[in-house]
């Protein structure tokens, strides 16, 4: 009777402990992979940034899709700003306003649907219809898919049309999938990685797609961890935390730099750091004084000693087709910044060391958001003190109603970053930044010639043509000083020994892709 009794209860208990170690699975994301073998591999990553969900027409948000490889669009960038087949494997451009791309054969997304064109055109369609991007969205007179063949027929000649389909916006998800809850936190696309665990604030949990078009894939998972602060990525690494981190600073960067654990790559990306100058201000209509403002400051030594950057000569850095070449407009050089305002009458007549304007001082209101860290408030103070041997006062401040004050024009110089290019091409930036009325020309920077440009991009075709334009538009800007144009950032990517096929891309659009190996 003990002995039954003895017996029955072993087999509840057994039955409990199965019952709990199969909910623990459920709720970790836990695959059979990892579960079973010994062998699986494993990289631990980390993201500077990450949005409250990855829904990719949100925002940005669609750049994490990218980044981690979960996400693909019809084409996509490689590390050179060029345009490569990933979902579509060719395209043609059969008129001005006609384009057929051919779907690759074999492509599943993650729940192991095929993508054909219908699959794809309705992901398209998805991204149009409810995306708030709509500097990336295009005029559609039709689209029509027949079997692995989509074609794309705009309203009106659209030169940037397979450029943006490359914007992860247009990442290719499966629609059939979209109205479940958990589609934000766990999209349905097509990347060598699926995405098992989303936590915001904390990072997320990633397994190999095993259906992926390209083959096997090298690594089983990725763990991604939220980390913001650079110095803590950094401190990451060394201990052996994480095997992968971006955008760590110069300082921790050389820890890593001919160390042989480490692998490290680095070099000018496309996000360009700025002063939008506040044209509503009355000194600020004088040219005189605007190229003042950009001899009186020594961008050489902000970038290189102060950020690690590259030091801007305009808004496109010279690796793009459009991009300055030449020599900087107004590079550092006081005693002509003194001679223009001394000419343009902008005096100091009290003697108190600061030049006057309609009988004040001229104290300009140098602002940047608390999140823009320590490299803003750094450049501010610098040139705060090469300001004052040109007579101009600086106040520098760092504040949380940042787009408060950036819509209401307090502000004389309000420090902003752009990514000049995400479509490799000079008509975005030119035209949401700097047209008459643009939404992001909080300077209120107005160019009739600058316009005319814009407008001509917009029904120009040829891509020769069209670098020409953006180099027009790029060099109205450096010579009107419309902005101060101060440095283009350094991007880098160290990894560990033991991590294989990671490449460094100008775009920052990926981190990795199905190239990735852990050895």
């Amino acid at each position: 009777m003990k002995k039954s009794l003895f017996i029955c209860l072993l087999f509840i208990t057994s039955v409990l402990l199965f019952g709990c170690n199969t909910q623990s699975a459920e709720n970790t994301g836990t695959s059979p992979t990892e579960s079973k073998s010994e062998d699986t591999k494993t990289l631990n990553l980390a993201l500077f940034w990450l949005d409250p969900n990855i829904e990719p027409t949100e925002g940005w948000n669609g750049w994490t899709l990218s980044r981690l490889g979960i996400g693909e669009s019809l084409v996509q960038y490689d590390e050179n700003m060029e345009l490569k087949p990933v979902i579509a494997e060719s395209w043609e451009q059969v008129d001005e306003t006609t384009t057929v791309f051919q779907i690759r054969d074999g492509v599943k997304f993650h729940n192991g649907n095929p993508v054909d064109a219908e699959a794809a055109k309705k992901s398209i369609e998805r991204a149009l219809q409810i995306s708030d991007r709509d500097d990336v969205k295009f005029p559609v007179e039709s689209m029509t898919a027949e079997g692995q063949v989509l074609t794309i027929k705009t309203e009106k000649p659209f030169a940037t049309l397979v450029n943006n389909l490359a914007d992860p916006v247009f990442t290719i998800v499966d629609t059939t999938a979209a109205d479940s809850k958990d589609f934000k936190y766990k999209p349905v696309a097509t990347g060598a990685f699926q995405v098992v665990k989303f936590t915001p604030d904390v990072g997320l949990t990633l397994h190999k797609h095993e259906e992926h078009w390209s083959g096997a894939i090298g690594v089983d998972v990725v763990n991604v961890k939220y980390i913001q602060d650079a110095s803590t990525r950094s401190m990451a690494l060394q201990s052996g935390e994480i095997d992968f981190a971006t955008q760590l600073g110069a300082k921790d960067l050389s820890l890593f730099e001919n160390n042989k654990d480490f692998n490290v790559q680095k070099g000018p990306n496309l996000r360009i750091f700025l002063l939008r100058l506040n044209m509503e201000k009355p000194y600020m209509k004088s040219l005189e004084f605007r190229q003042a403002l950009s001899y009186g400051m020594d961008k050489e030594t902000y970038a290189t000693k102060i950020v690690n950057g590259i030091p801007a000569k305009g808004p496109f850095n010279e690796l793009l087709s459009f991009g300055h070449k030449g020599e900087d407009t107004y590079g550092y050089n006081p005693e002509k910044a003194n001679e223009l305002l001394d000419q343009a009458g902008f005096v100091d007549t009290n003697g108190d060391g600061i030049r006057e304007a309609d009988g004040e001082n001229i104290v300009l209101k140098f602002v940047s958001r608390t999140n823009h860290g320590s490299d803003a408030n750094n450049i501010g103070t610098a040139m705060q003190a090469q300001y004052k041997e040109i007579g101009i006062g600086v106040e520098v401040i760092q504040v949380e109603n940042y787009e408060d004050m950036a819509k209401s024009g307090n502000f004389d110089l309000i420090w902003e970053r752009w990514t000049s290019a995400p479509t490799a091409d000079a008509q975005y930036f030119l035209e949401a930044s700097f047209t008459t009325g643009s939404a992001g020309n909080h300077g209120k920077y107005s160019n009739e010639q600058l316009d005319e440009i814009i407008t001509q991009l917009s029904n120009t075709m040829d891509k020769a043509s069209r670098d020409q334009l953006g180099m027009d538009g790029a060099k109205i800007l450096m010579e009107d000083v419309s902005s101060l144009f101060l440095y283009y950032q350094e991007g880098t990517v160290v990894t560990r020994k033991n991590v294989e096929g990671v490449h460094r891309y100008i775009s920052e659009l990926y981190y990795i892709d199905e190239r990735v190996k852990v050895n």
